[in-house]
């Protein structure tokens, strides 16, 4: 832009400004509104008087609309002449405060430069006196210590000539000492071992006959009253599942139910009709007017646990909307009067089965309950990985990887999720439905609350890609709602999982990916970023 004259400065100085040119523009519109009036009342009165023309109202109109144009044009053609001419002077006061700036910055450059000049000669000349102070000092030094190393050497080696005498002789004496005391430790260990050995296998034989003589009394005693143990009532695997496949009735019977469970889970849609006719035939093969055995009710629950889980896993990792009727139909089985006295902790158990320890959740224990290390098949099995090539339990096939393992956990997570969010609408049940009231214990809103409190009280658990997607998809499905519910303590628990995400796991900010939530794997990665994403949409619509 071209530098203005100190004439063109003055008219732009002296253009009306923009309170002037409204007041002008409303004095003009009052002007045409009056003008307007009167010749409206004009050609109302002439109507009155006489006949009408059309010629004489077109020659008015046509000269209130060439009026109304050239005045039109007239504002508009000062408008832009004002904001023109204010451009030009804004443009010239920029140029000048830029050439300002940049003559001020040249005088800065040079005063600087002339400091840093002074600087480094008065660093030299400082560093050359302490070089020249220095040398003079350790030529002084060198002397008297090769002095003092003289007389320090003779004396040193009459020393260590004593020392050197005195020491051979010590040592032979405790080397011949310990010899005779590790023989005789050695004997007194040899003699030990031996006896503790063969006292623990006295014990351990003792033992087991007493346990295996107990064990064959219980178990002659429950065959004669057709009773079974505590644990094989409540196992699965080795209580029901044993009896219905061990007897060829009940095992065609749990087989035609269960072949009934999985089309019906199969046939699931966003409809609510369906919803509650599903649920309604689902009830019926559960529990028909002519009650299931016990060991059938249990076997059939599970099966239908377990078709919920697989249908979490495969259709919910597809496509996220169909975890809702999924859920709506766990949540109703859960509440329902009939069901509530066992189902809520089979389905329970059968999630914990499949995802491991991310149901709880809680890091796998280097140890079985019974004490033993795990093998790998064994921690790979209670952490909930699955064979793919193979039946469920078989060791056939190949253990699924870590990526499709992230992704099946995250499904059946979204849908316990759901469910517990669900479970926060239903009516408490009435104090006659008994025992209903195990699902608020284990099936309750503030296990959401829970879930993350542990998450986040563990950083083993939070440097996993499995971590990071459970925690994602526990936020889609009800982040926002826990505002509303927890208020501020939960925008709290969003702040320690954002920095986590973004600075690091632990008191101590850190860039290393290790300690990063999601840990380094592209899975971890992206579910990190997810998690981040989705943090910030909940607190954007606060």
């Amino acid at each position: 832009m071209r530098q203005q004259s100190p004439l063109q400065l003055q008219h732009l100085r002296v253009q009306p400004s923009s309170l002037q040119k409204s007041q002008q523009s409303r004095k003009d519109a009052e002007f045409l509104a009056d003008r307007r009036a009167l010749e409206d009342t004009i050609a109302a009165i002439r109507l009155r008087t006489r006949h009408y023309d059309p010629y004489e109202d077109w020659e008015r109109q046509a000269r209130t609309d060439a009026l109304r144009t050239a005045r039109h044009l007239r504002t508009t053609t000062n408008a832009t002449r004002a904001s023109h001419l204010e451009n030009i002077h804004k443009s010239a006061l920029k140029s000048q405060q830029i050439t300002y700036n940049s003559q001020i910055t040249d005088v800065k450059r040079l005063l600087e430069a002339f400091r840093i000049k002074e600087r480094d000669e008065e660093a030299w000349l400082r560093q050359k006196w302490r070089d020249e102070d220095r040398e003079r000092t350790e030529r002084l030094e060198a002397a008297i210590k090769v002095e003092e190393a003289k007389v320090r050497a003779a004396a040193e080696a009459e020393r260590r000539n004593r020392e050197e005498a005195e020491r051979r002789r010590h040592e032979e004496e405790e080397k011949k000492r310990r010899q005779l005391e590790e023989q005789r430790k050695a004997d007194e260990e040899i003699r030990r071992a031996k006896e503790e050995g063969e006292r623990r296998e006295r014990e351990i034989q003792e033992a087991e006959k007493r346990k295996k003589e107990k064990e064959d009394e219980e178990a002659e005693s429950r065959k004669l009253i057709g009773l079974v143990s505590a644990n094989e009532d409540w196992n699965l695997k080795s209580g029901p599942m044993k009896t219905v496949k061990g007897e060829k009735a009940l095992k065609s019977r749990w087989s035609a139910i269960r072949r009934q469970i999985t089309p019906k889970i199969g046939q699931l849609t966003q409809d609510r009709a369906t919803i509650t006719r599903i649920i309604g035939q689902l009830i019926e093969l559960v529990r028909p007017p002519t009650p299931h055995p016990q060991p059938l009710y249990l076997a059939v629950l599970s099966a239908l646990s377990k078709c919920i889980l697989l249908q979490a896993e495969t259709e919910v990792t597809a496509e996220k909307k169909s975890a809702f009727p999924l859920a709506a139909v766990t949540c109703a089985l859960l509440h329902h009067p009939s069901l509530s006295d066992t189902f809520p902790e089979v389905f329970y158990a059968k999630m914990v089965q499949r995802t491991g320890g991310w149901g709880v959740p809680v890091v796998i224990p280097a140890h079985d309950v019974d004490g033993q290390v795990w093998t790998d098949n064994e921690k790979r099995k209670a952490m909930g990985y699955r064979r793919t090539g193979g039946e469920d339990g078989s060791e056939e096939g190949v253990w699924e990887s870590s990526g499709e393992y992230g992704t099946r956990i995250a499904g059946i997570m979204r849908v316990y999720f759901l469910v517990l969010g669900l479970s926060a609408s239903v009516s408490p049940a009435l104090p006659s439905a008994g025992p209903v009231g195990r699902v608020q214990r284990i099936f309750q809103l503030p296990r959401f609350w829970v879930y993350f409190s542990r998450m986040l009280g563990d950083e083993r658990l939070l440097r996993t890609a499995v971590a990071a997607q459970i925690l994602h998809a526990a936020l889609d499905v009800a982040g926002l709602e826990a505002r509303h519910i927890w208020g501020r303590q939960w925008i709290k628990i969003l702040q320690l999982l954002y920095v986590a995400s973004t600075e690091g796991i632990g008191s101590v900010p850190s860039t290393d990916e290790e300690r990063m939530l999601g840990g380094k794997t592209p899975e971890g990665r992206s579910a990190r970023v997810r998690v981040q994403l989705e943090i910030e949409r909940i607190v954007q619509t606060l």
